[in-house]
């Protein structure tokens, strides 16, 4: 099912975004958890915003460029001329997309588990100061597992988007309007969670919702109950995307 060869082409054209979104993640990541002026904010905007933005940002770009794009552009008729078929083509892409993200996530929370040895953060220090202790490699690895499963299920539904139309315009059009609404309304819902009442509701208007990083730090599960849902909705999407691509009309 997987094409080495349609692989290959994918880290190739991706590699520049790819690199230069983990890049300003990890820096980012490595920044707030390290300076003083920053460490406090580093759930608040770091975990809280950029963790779901700059992989949205990522997912809306690549998803396009890896169906729609190519069929748009009329690329895709090259890969077909090859003995590759429509559902390799769709299990290499998803397995690409999914995979790299996974990488990012890895790579960004590897560097934060370094400077938190380097430097451990005191609950206290991040606003809660209920909680006893330092921040632990045990948390920051199910912090940003929570984040992962979000963001692959954004990258399902850009996905699905991009299988589902031949033209650019329409999958980046609605994948962009999916990933912007998903993102403002957790930050929307985020300055609820910080006492603005109007805004606690904005939660319910996005799948960013599940991801709960609150539920690692104060050590109750209910952030792996919350993973269940964008795993169905990143495997609905995928599936849904695959299907139509495989079936639908191009031409090539």
């Amino acid at each position: 099912m997987l094409s080495l060869p349609l692989l290959k082409q994918s880290i190739r054209s991706n590699a520049v975004m790819w690199g230069s979104i983990t890049g300003v993640m990890t820096l980012l990541c490595i920044q707030f958890s390290m300076l003083d002026m920053t460490r406090s904010l580093l759930f608040t905007i770091f975990y809280g915003m950029m963790t779901t933005i700059l992989p949205g940002i990522y997912v809306l770009v690549t998803a396009n460029k890896l169906l729609a794009s190519q069929v748009d552009r009329g690329s895709m008729a090259y890969v077909l001329s090859t003995p590759i078929k429509r559902s390799a083509v769709t299990f290499t892409q998803a397995f690409y997309l999914t995979g790299s993200l996974i990488l990012m996530f890895g790579i960004q929370t590897l560097a934060h588990l370094a400077a938190n040895a380097a430097n451990p953060i005191a609950m206290s220090t991040l606003g809660y100061t209920m909680l006893q202790g330092d921040l632990t490699s045990k948390m920051i690895m199910q912090v940003n597992l929570s984040a992962l499963m979000v963001c692959i299920a954004l990258a399902a539904v850009c996905f699905m988007f991009s299988g589902i139309f031949n033209s650019s315009k329409y999958a980046v059009g609605l994948s962009g309007a999916f990933v912007g609404v998903s993102v403002l309304a957790n930050m929307l819902a985020m300055f609820g969670k910080l006492g603005v009442e109007g805004l606690k509701n904005f939660k319910y208007l996005t799948i960013c919702s599940f991801y709960d990083y609150q539920s690692v730090l104060f050590a109750n599960n209910d952030w792996i109950e919350k993973m269940i849902y964008p795993a169905l909705i990143a495997l609905a999407a995928f599936a849904a995307g695959s299907l139509v691509f495989r079936r639908k009309e191009m031409s090539l």
